[in-house]
């Protein structure tokens, strides 16, 4: 069952889809999954990734959700007037309203994202501690201000043409830009004790695999890094995300 979800926060409307199993029997509250898009994307991800494997949760008898950042898809705001605090602050009201719902139980709520919304998960599991079960990234972001460098940098060497904060048609704001200078990502996440799944395709073009690498050294020994093979940064081919979800599944399961 899928059931379209609106939520007021400070900013304004978040509008997202949550993911219920058809046959739910007497088996009490469900575990759950919140899904956080990347930088530039919404709800549903590139190859509707994002939908896939909620109706693959779902499948398995687990519950999700996933809501459009404000400022992205079909939420409330503009995109150049986003900031990675305000999709922090948004994770958090996601969160807090998933765990509210009469169907989940809120011990046992796994946090995914993907990219930047990778970045936004780890942060908001080193906020929330031992309140998250269990913790997937999927191609991380790490520190957004180095990914913003590296752009200026391929501007510079004349690899890439254009206003490197022009992101598809959608203007970096200057707020978003004196934000991520002042968060320090990797120093929160760290603070997460709880199990950890980290993915990286190989090909990734967008974030550098070595930043998967350094998640793994911050979160230590219960966290597992896998490397998809020839993947680029949303794995978009057929293998990589069965791959990807496959391995996703397998740790979600393995603790619920």
């Amino acid at each position: 069952m899928e059931q379209y979800v609106e939520l007021k926060n400070s900013k304004g409307t978040l509008r997202g889809v949550m993911h219920l199993p058809e046959n739910r029997g007497t088996k009490g509250m469900l575990p759950g999954v919140i899904m956080y898009h990347g930088f530039t994307g919404n709800r549903m991800e590139p190859g509707f990734m994002f939908v896939r494997f909620s109706r693959l949760l779902a499948e398995n008898g687990i519950a999700s959700i996933r809501f459009d950042f404000w400022g992205s898809g079909e939420s409330g705001g503009t995109f150049d007037k986003m900031t990675l605090s305000g999709e922090i602050e948004d994770a958090g009201d996601i969160s807090n309203y998933f765990k509210s719902r009469n169907e989940i139980d809120g011990s046992r709520i796994f946090l995914l994202g993907l990219s930047m919304g990778g970045t936004v998960a780890g942060y908001t599991a080193g906020l929330e501690g031992s309140n998250t079960a269990g913790l997937i990234l999927w191609a991380p972001a790490g520190e957004m201000r180095d990914r913003l460098k590296e752009r200026e940098e391929m501007v510079l060497k004349g690899k890439f043409k254009g206003n490197p904060l022009d992101m598809g048609g959608l203007l970096v704001g200057r707020g978003f830009i004196e934000d991520i200078r002042k968060l320090n990502v990797f120093d929160t996440t760290s603070h997460y004790g709880g199990d950890a799944l980290i993915i990286h395709g190989t090909e990734d073009k967008s974030v550098p695999p070595e930043v998967s690498e350094h998640y793994k050294q911050i979160l230590g020994e219960r966290a597992v890094l896998k490397f998809i093979d020839g993947a680029n940064h949303t794995f978009q081919g057929a293998e990589w995300i069965s791959g990807l979800f496959s391995a996703s599944l397998d740790f979600i399961k393995a603790r619920i």
